[in-house]
């Protein structure tokens, strides 16, 4: 889609600068990044930050509940020393002191989905966790961090289906009121609005903060799961998940889900390209969504490069309604000073995470 050209000037990062090395925290996806070591996490976009960073060269230590250190500590076996963990288990009461002592950057992802509990609890536990760890970094002098947003802190869910561009300076979705539908935006808008609080009371801290659509994609290396499919990929599941002769599950108002989808990733070089950037006076603020495809694209794709799964995808019927207007989202500052290039193509998102989930699948039926 054509893409506006943004009014954010920010200086991209000098590449002879020596890299930082992050630590990462997963409780519902936090991370915690630090100098001269990174710490890695257990969740969907978390881990592959994690691969993202040792694929760099990054040393990187986990900071995770009890449960999860021994399966995160397996998979990244192979790393050696460049991967340890460290337990926290609860992002919003525990002690991050010690967590944290001696990083100079922060990146975190932690913020609970829309189904984690009553509306008051999320809200509380996405303001509260971002609250926690931006006051965790002033206490240690930790002045850089990445906190992942969303679109949905940019924006209602109301507002998806309208025929609208959104850029990094919009927040339309902290309204009064609000139903259980977007009760997740709003907790999104105002853990992003804790962030920009912070950052005008404190303006010698680096802030930058990540706002993807509709993620999808395989799991990361250190991913813990004990489902098949969660959050967004969910959808993607649902494609070969369901009755036989089942129509296809279309874009609308009532699932709130419009055609704006990046990979995991995608984000995931986003987080680490963030950590490069120099400061800046103001938060910088970043938007991804790479494609627009539609199920009824998918559902063709996948039936042409798997064929041995034709009778588990919905049917076709060429009669399937018109997908409405929906808000488009310009990225032009993530493309140009982000400098996030050479997106993941649609067509391979939705095949490495059909494959990912048919694994899945058989691992979890074989335990």
């Amino acid at each position: 889609m054509p893409r506006s050209k943004s009014s954010t000037t920010v200086h991209i990062a000098d590449e002879s600068r020596a890299p930082m090395v992050p630590i990462i925290f997963s409780l519902f996806i936090s991370f915690i990044m630090t100098l001269p070591r990174v710490t890695g996490a257990s969740g969907f976009i978390g881990s592959h930050v994690v691969d993202e960073l040792l694929r760099q060269g990054y040393s990187v230590r986990g900071a995770v509940r009890s449960k999860n250190v021994s399966r995160i500590s397996k998979s990244y076996e192979s790393f050696g020393e460049r991967f340890t963990t460290t337990v926290i288990e609860d992002l919003a009461t525990s002690d991050l002191s010690e967590a944290i002592k001696g990083v100079d950057a922060i990146i975190h992802v932690a913020s609970p989905l829309a189904n984690a509990g009553s509306p008051e609890v999320i809200l509380e536990t996405a303001v509260s966790g971002t609250t926690r760890v931006l006051e965790a970094a002033l206490a240690a002098d930790v002045k850089k961090l990445v906190i992942t947003a969303s679109m949905a802190s940019l924006i209602s869910l109301n507002d998806f289906w309208r025929d609208i561009r959104i850029n990094e300076t919009v927040r339309g979705c902290v309204q009064p009121g609000a139903t259980s539908l977007t009760v997740y935006s709003v907790s999104k808008a105002l853990a992003d609005r804790a962030a920009g609080d912070f950052k005008r009371d404190h303006p010698e801290f680096d802030i930058t903060t990540i706002h993807p659509s509709y993620v999808f994609g395989p799991t990361g290396t250190g991913q813990v799961y004990n489902s098949v499919a969660t959050g967004t990929n969910l959808y993607i599941y649902e494609l070969i998940a369901g009755p036989a002769g089942r129509p296809v599950r279309g874009y609308n108002r009532n699932n709130g889900t419009p055609p704006l989808n990046v990979d995991v990733r995608d984000v995931a070089r986003a987080h680490v390209l963030a950590l490069k950037l120099p400061p800046s006076d103001t938060p910088k603020r970043f938007i991804l969504s790479t494609s627009t495809f539609t199920w009824t694209e998918a559902i063709k794709y996948i039936a042409e490069v798997r064929p041995d799964l034709k009778a588990r995808l919905p049917v076709i019927t060429d009669n399937e309604p018109a997908i409405g207007p929906s808000v488009k989202l310009d990225t032009s500052a993530t493309d140009n000073v982000l400098g996030l290039k050479n997106y993941v193509k649609w067509q391979d998102t939705v095949l490495d995470t059909i494959n990912d989930l048919l694994r899945i699948e058989k691992q979890l039926a074989a335990q």
